[in-house]
């Protein structure tokens, strides 16, 4: 206190209040976060928060040595991780706080996610100054953006749809935009007597996703391709027989140059597999004054969105899309705590 006293004498209580207000503004919320989420992600990568997953107990020494890893950094980011409240220790290493597990066992789509924009936004500055464009030399990474959201919209959305395919007795499912495949390997684990296949853009993250099915023995009931639906003209056998489709926060993808290439897209869709119902997941984008008012994650996930070419809408402008398309049958299903909707096309 007396040190305080004396500081506060030469340099003035005025300066150091505003030095703490603003440290306070800029640590804890900012840049804490900041270094916190690259060092959850770098973990996650290395397989350390599996390990310490899977054993409950961790010695840093001895996974850096297995792993050929630097064991001084691998010191400093885990005491960085004990300090966050993420670890505990135990017997000279670590083990998961109740906090950590949490992160760990169900937030780590959220982060695989955020890494797969990592060039967009380490890049920021560059696209703001118009020296780097999207695709051309900033791109986000399709397989970890695959990965984070299969995990994230599995502990909601895929479940709801699953309860859609087993209440109405069906038997064969497409994935539009599937990424990895995950809904289709949730879909036949849940539901044995079911088959899927699925289309993407993406050839990385198909060649992941048929890597996933086989090793979890899925291979004869699950069929991803690299494909365009809306350019099909020979229909692979595969996709025969399909009687019931989703698209999982795909189409606002589309949607950056316009509402007409989503037209098209489910125009090819109707085409392909007319008289087939369509489950369209799809975000609610709230208004910047309801962000602020309610953050959560839309402040990141708007902007990585925008930022990659990509225009997610208020649920009211999907409806007159999905008339242009020619669909008949619009069923809405609003998700307010989750800032989201499921639409029922046919």
């Amino acid at each position: 206190m007396i040190e305080l006293l004396r500081t506060v004498k030469v340099v003035g209580l005025r300066p150091l209040l505003r030095l703490r207000r603003a440290q306070k503004l800029a640590w804890p919320g900012m840049l804490n976060g900041f270094y916190s989420t690259r060092i959850m992600q770098t973990l996650f990568h290395v397989g350390f928060f599996d390990e310490v997953s899977d054993k409950g107990h961790i010695n840093p020494d001895d996974f850096a040595a297995a792993r050929n890893l630097d064991p001084e950094v691998l010191r400093s980011l885990s005491d960085a991780m004990f300090a966050f409240g993420v670890l505990d220790r135990q017997n000279g290493g670590y083990k998961l706080a109740p906090k950590g597990r949490s992160l760990v066992e169900v937030g780590r789509g959220w982060f695989d996610g955020v890494y797969g924009y990592d060039d967009m936004v380490s890049g920021l500055e560059g696209i703001l100054r118009k020296e780097r464009v999207y695709e051309r030399d900033a791109s986000r990474d399709p397989v970890y953006v695959a990965r984070g959201s299969g995990l994230i919209e599995g502990r909601i959305y895929f479940p709801l749809a699953i309860d859609y395919v087993r209440s109405h007795g069906l038997r064969k499912a497409l994935d539009l935009g599937c990424g990895d495949g995950t809904f289709l390997r949730h879909l036949c684990q849940a539901l044995p007597g079911v088959s899927g296949c699925g289309v993407d853009l993406s050839p990385e993250a198909i060649v992941d996703g048929q890597a996933q099915a086989k090793a979890a023995g899925l291979a004869d009931r699950l069929h991803l391709f690299a494909e365009d639906i809306s350019k099909l003209v020979d229909m692979p056998p595969a996709l025969k027989g399909v009687d019931v489709a989703t698209t999982f926060f795909v189409l606002h993808e589309l949607l950056y140059t316009g509402p007409q290439r989503v037209i098209d897209f489910l125009k090819g869709f109707r085409r392909n597999f007319p008289g087939v119902p369509l489950l369209v997941f799809e975000v609610d984008r709230p208004t910047p004054d309801e962000m602020r008012r309610r953050p959560g994650m839309a402040i990141p996930y708007y902007l990585q969105h925008d930022l990659s070419h990509q225009k997610p809408i208020a649920k009211e402008g999907w409806r007159p899309i999905f008339e242009a398309a020619g669909f008949e049958k619009i069923h809405q299903r609003h998700l307010g705590f989750a800032r989201s909707v499921i639409f029922t096309l046919q």
